[in-house]
């Protein structure tokens, strides 16, 4: 009998393997031999036995509404879910596709098996990587898929492995690191689960099922490359145009829409189910997602990361954000709309939906759209968008005030070094004289039809360098990195740089990340690689000017008299800064290596808000993997 599976890694990856579907070899410099299992057969009960999990990524262009759907856009509805059929919102464009699938294919794994990715890319004009979000990749740092930080990008025609333990249960997902690849669809789910007597957790659901993961993406009806730098007519916005519920969603316009099917979820009467929520969006709206007539349970968030359970009307989703919710399907059966509402400023009202149907109740292709709720109908919103965070508004939830299951690092009382790094975020607005003059080339990213900008940390726009710096630091030019004058306040044009901070292996690390502009807008979320750092605090400035600066201070000696509150502080890889507003974050420089920290909007990394932590030395970090590629200036 033929090996379906080998033909395929022979085909798709280009190289030899041996053995049986259950019992496939890699090759031995990369795998020393070791047995794997195909990777769709990890998904499966927890039992405390590891498993080695091999996927393949094809990674290439390919069309919503293709070929392949036949006369889904037709309203043949059983063509939609043909093979290699896409139908997005149903508004035909190119994207980026894993294996021919948005979201890219959920992988589900146990803790403890090893992740072994061998990504192929067949993109001919384009690099990528993958980036696992929310794996720290202690001892396997060079995995983390930053391009020109942690490896070389992966170019046209090549394969590149991936080759990590997964050794924390959570919700994680996965995405390109290069440009704007994540808002074409280079996406998907990855979930870690544990042997359910070990889950500390499991008492408060009945059921985790694989089909029970929410993905919800940010859509354009135009393709990202061509919304960076922007129109200047304005007639094409940096707004998603729709949302996809694990890639399907209709285009609704004037009270019609293509019929397209809808992601819909199942449950039981009496039953207690756990949804992973992955906010896998890219651009500044947030996104409320609000269960119809059930009120849920937030459980977790991130990888992981546990806090003393919130009852919730609205979880709302910034980028890279995910959240675990238990539903009680505790409500008269029938079909229910699963809301995803846009929230901030200048987003589009427009209803997103997906269904939430009881077991008992017949499948209907009739949807009737729902107006779009209103801001009371939202209830009690969980993750607040553009609030104070101060407690004076019961029906707004802040992430720092839950209950964490741990107290915070402590440094006063101990022998521990102490960092304080100020992270000040904005952008700086371009004259037409500066951007466009003779012999320079700028980076700007244009939001709004004349409103011409590129973005800052501490009064730095990050570029990327020519070689990875955690394994060809030496080649990198000197000149590509930070002059030391770059982060003074006098400097009136700020610096494009590499922008690496300095870290001594265990050090407490305290991060004051907070938001130079004056005016209300959106929350910027930021993510630090390798790490998960504890909330201490988090609120809006009640001032700006001098006395911004003075809250600043208090904020800071706070921190460094230990005058904080350390008592059960809930953590996170990824948080919302409030516009206007500031995030107290610590962490324990444990994990060395070169971690970018970065706002996760695409647009606003694409054009520098970013920098790297630089934690320990070289020799406190594993040898480069065997013939990890090198690339760099010639």
């Amino acid at each position: 009998m033929v090996d379906v599976f080998r033909l395929l890694a022979i085909l798709l990856a280009g190289y030899v393997v041996a053995g049986q579907v259950s019992d496939v070899q890699l090759t031995s410099d990369a795998s020393n031999g070791t047995n794997i299992t195909r990777g769709e057969e990890c998904m499966r009960k927890c039992d405390g036995i590891s498993k080695n999990c091999f996927f393949i990524f094809v990674i290439e262009r390919y069309i919503i509404l293709g070929g392949a759907c036949r006369n889904c856009r037709n309203g043949v509805i059983e063509d939609c879910f043909l093979p290699q059929c896409v139908t997005a919102n149903g508004f035909e464009r190119p994207f980026i596709s894993v294996n021919r699938q948005i979201p890219g294919p959920t992988i589900q794994i146990c803790q403890g098996d090893r992740l072994i990715v061998d990504v192929v890319n067949k993109m001919p004009d384009e690099t990528t990587t993958i980036h696992w979000h929310g794996f720290t990749q202690n001892g396997s740092q060079y995995y983390d898929g930053v391009p020109f930080v942690t490896q070389c990008p992966i170019l046209p025609g090549t394969t590149f492995r991936y080759n990590f333990v997964a050794d924390t249960a959570g919700t994680y997902f996965y995405h390109s690191h290069i440009a704007v690849q994540k808002l074409d669809g280079l996406e998907g789910a990855l979930i870690v689960r544990e042997k359910e007597i070990e889950d500390p957790l499991s008492s408060l659901y009945d059921e985790d099922l694989p089909e029970h993961v929410v993905v919800i993406q940010d859509w354009t009806s135009t393709p990202a490359e061509h919304l960076i730098p922007g129109y200047s007519s304005g007639r094409i916005s940096q707004m998603p145009s729709t949302y996809l519920i694990n890639g399907r969603a209709q285009y609704y316009l004037k009270n019609s829409s293509l019929s397209l099917p809808l992601s819909e979820f199942i449950i039981e009467k009496g039953k207690r189910y756990r949804f992973r929520l992955v906010g896998s969006t890219c651009l500044t709206c947030a996104v409320g997602v609000i269960f119809q007539g059930h009120r849920v349970l937030a459980i977790s968030a991130d990888g992981g990361l546990r806090f003393k359970p919130v009852p919730a009307d609205t979880i709302v989703l910034n980028s890279a954000e995910r959240f675990d919710v238990v539903l009680e399907a505790n409500q008269t059966e029938g079909l229910y709309f699963i809301h995803l509402q846009s929230l901030g400023e200048n987003c589009n009202p427009t209803p997103h939906i997906g269904i939430l149907r009881y077991k008992s109740v017949e499948k209907t292709e009739e949807i009737n759209f729902p107006q779009p709720l209103t801001y009371r109908e939202l209830g009690v919103i969980f993750n607040a968008v553009n609030s104070t965070c101060d407690g004076t508004n019961t029906n707004e939830i802040c992430i720092y005030q839950l209950e964490g299951v741990e107290d915070a690092i402590e440094y006063k009382n101990s022998e521990k070094n102490y960092q304080q790094i100020p992270l000040p975020f904005g952008i700086y607005e371009y004259s037409d004289e500066e951007l466009f003059r003779n012999g320079t080339y700028q980076r700007y990213d244009e939001p709004v039809g004349g409103l011409r900008i590129k973005t800052l940390i501490d009064n730095i726009s990050f570029m990327f360098p020519s070689s990875p710096l955690i394994s060809q630091f030496d080649d990198i030019p000197k000149d590509y990195f930070c002059p030391e004058n770059c982060r003074e306040t006098t400097v009136k044009k700020p610096c494009t740089c590499v922008n690496v901070y300095t870290i001594p292996f265990g050090t407490v690390v305290d991060m004051i990340i907070y938001d130079t502009g004056n005016r209300n807008g959106f929350d910027h979320p930021f993510h630090l690689h390798g790490y998960n750092f504890y909330i201490l605090e988090m609120g809006v400035f009640k001032e700006s000017g001098e006395n911004k600066t003075a809250e600043l201070a208090s904020l800071s000696q706070k921190l460094e008299e230990g005058n904080i509150n350390l008592k059960l502080r809930p953590m996170r890889d990824t948080i919302s800064v409030p516009a206007r507003g500031y995030v107290l974050a610590r962490f324990i420089a444990n994990n060395p290596g070169f971690w970018l920290l970065h706002c996760h909007f695409a647009f606003h990394l694409e054009v520098g808000m970013a920098a790297v932590f630089k934690v320990g030395e070289k020799r406190q970090l594993p040898s480069v993997p065997y013939k990890f590629p090198q690339c760099g200036n010639f």
